[in-house]
This record gives structure tokens, C-alpha cells and sequence, in this order.
């Protein structure tokens, strides 16, 4: 599938992001191409919400360390009031923000994004309703330290705050900075828990997938912002102990703003006026909307 196709079976949509590391601008990949950026991100997030058949169901997931990377204190210079604006534009359903971050935002005079969860030392919950489907998400604590292994009680906190959710919603959502291998672990140890699990932190990148649990889509952002996470599920949705079939009950895949994909001008303006305010006179910006035949 491309952004702007859809499968009518599948009407309820998540477009999920995170890792994107403050990487406002495309990154190069090999010779003059480029990759990611977010005003290609806005420009699929149009594709798919005008793809969109009646009655069905756009959630956007944005987060954690959308700002910097994990364990870095600052984000790349000139990044976080562009990063922030372009956030407020696309508007996200649900946005998580790691400690560091908030304290990023906040010591550079950045409002954090409207409704974004700052992750603490233990699991926060929020319920949403899109659509008639209530979703019920669970924010993981942050480790003791970025990178770091999280504690059994922080695991089994975790599980509580999930279950406590289950019985009042059709979806139990999880929200991780972990890394991959902790959240590998974690789902393996707690296969029936989560029925989607979008991934942050250290690690691969994949495209939602029932592994290691059948019962649970697990799914990771690369980083960057070099891919963007689709994930279609079927309305009405399947029981919790129903396993996740790929191709019968959802549809996942990963989107990739690569050249070919046209930057939204109200977006990649946010960068080019940032850069051009703080460049020196006649300095060219950073920013230089790109060749689509590069």
C-alpha cells in the first residue's frame, strides 16, 4: 500500500511516530537523496487522512523523543521551536514526551505540545474515546537512567496499570521509551497485557507485528524519522484473546518519506524561518526544499 490507499475492511488507522531525535530537516541517505523530515511526514499524514474511507478512524501517535535522542539533554541547535510549531500543526490524538525532553522545552522557552504526557517514575494512564472505540493507554515509566534495564516493579506496575484498563476499553494501548530489547522481554513475559505496543528508544525499527505475542502488535519507530509507522485494524475489533492475523484483522506497514514524497510548504516554512532569523546576513538557512527528481 502507498499512504493514500486503504483496504475498505480496515477503518481504524494509526499513524505513529517517535525517535524522530529533533531531525526537522530530511536526512541524507546515499549520493543527493534524502530521507524523512517532517514536512514529508505532514504531506503523508494529508495522503492517508484524504484517503480515509466514511466513517473511518485517523489516531495519531507521536512520541517519546520526538525532541532529541535518548540520553542527550539538548536537542540539534535551532531544532526545538520548529519541532514544537510543526507538532502543534499536525496536532497528534496522543504525544508522549521523556523528563529530558519537557526540561529541553522548558529551559528554551518551548511550549510543550498540547496535550502531551511528560513520562515519570511510574505508569500513567489516560482513556480516549475516537470513533466509539475507547482506547486505553498506558504511558511506561521512564528506567533509572535513559538506556537503561527497567526494574521488576516497574514491569509489574506496568501490567497493573493495564489491566486496571481492560475492562473499560476496546483497545489497551502501550506507550514505551524502553528500547527494543526490554520491550521484547516485557511482551514475552506478558503476551495477553497489551494489544498494541508502539515502541521508543534503542533499537531496531519495524513495521506493527504479533511477535513475540500473537496477541499483541508490536511496533518501532526508526529513527530520525526515517519511516512512519501505519497500522489498519478492523472495525469491529477482534475479542483480546482473539490472536492478531495479519492480512484478516489488521494490516500494518511502514511509510517512508523518501524523495519522492513533496514537502508541505506550511511545514518546512516553520524550519526556513527559523533558520533564516538566526543565520548570519547572506548565510543561506539549512533548509533547502529538495529536488524531486534528487
Amino acid at each position: 500500500w502507498g499512504a493514500g490507499q486503504l483496504f475498505a475492511a480496515y477503518n481504524f488507522i494509526f499513524f505513529s511516530t517517535a525517535k524522530t531525535s529533533g531531525a526537522f530537516a530530511p536526512c541524507p541517505t546515499c549520493g543527493a537523496k534524502t530521507v524523512g523530515g517532517m514536512a514529508r511526514r505532514a504531506t503523508l499524514l494529508s495522503q492517508v487522512r484524504n484517503s480515509l474511507t466514511p466513517g473511518a478512524v485517523l489516531v495519531q501517535v507521536a512520541g517519546p523523543y520526538e525532541f532529541l535522542e535518548a540520553g542527550d539533554v539538548d536537542a540539534p541547535p535551532g531544532a526545538a521551536g520548529p519541532m514544537a510549531a510543526a507538532l502543534a500543526r499536525l496536532a497528534p490524538d496522543v504525544a508522549a514526551l521523556a523528563p529530558e525532553e519537557a526540561a529541553m522545552l522548558a529551559r528554551s522557552g518551548v511550549a510543550l505540545p498540547t496535550g502531551a504526557v511528560v513520562l515519570g517514575d511510574q505508569p500513567q494512564t489516560r482513556v480516549i474515546a475516537r470513533g466509539g472505540v475507547r482506547l486505553g493507554l498506558v504511558f511506561f515509566p521512564m528506567p533509572d537512567k535513559p538506556g537503561g534495564e527497567p526494574n521488576a516493579k516497574l514491569r509489574a506496575a506496568t501490567v497493573t496499570a493495564a489491566k486496571g484498563l481492560r475492562a473499560g476499553c476496546d483497545l489497551v494501548i502501550g506507550i514505551s521509551p524502553w528500547g527494543s530489547m526490554p520491550e521484547e522481554a516485557f511482551v514475552t513475559a506478558n503476551p495477553d497485557v497489551f494489544d498494541v505496543l508502539f515502541g521508543a528508544g534503542a533499537g531496531f525499527g519495524s513495521q506493527a507485528a504479533p511477535q513475540p505475542s500473537a496477541r499483541t502488535l508490536w511496533a518501532r519507530s526508526h529513527t530520525k524519522g526515517k519511516t512512519i509507522g501505519r497500522l489498519d485494524v478492523n472495525l469491529p475489533l477482534k475479542k483480546p484473546a482473539t490472536p492478531w492475523l495479519p492480512g484478516e484483522n489488521h494490516h500494518a506497514e511502514l511509510l517512508n518519506p523518501d524523495y519522492t514524497v513533496p514537502d508541505d510548504p506550511a511545514i518546512a516554512a516553520l524550519w526556513q524561518g527559523a533558520a533564516t532569523a538566526a543565520a548570519a546576513p547572506g548565510a543561506p538557512p539549512p533548509y533547502i526544499k529538495h529536488n524531486p527528481l534528487q
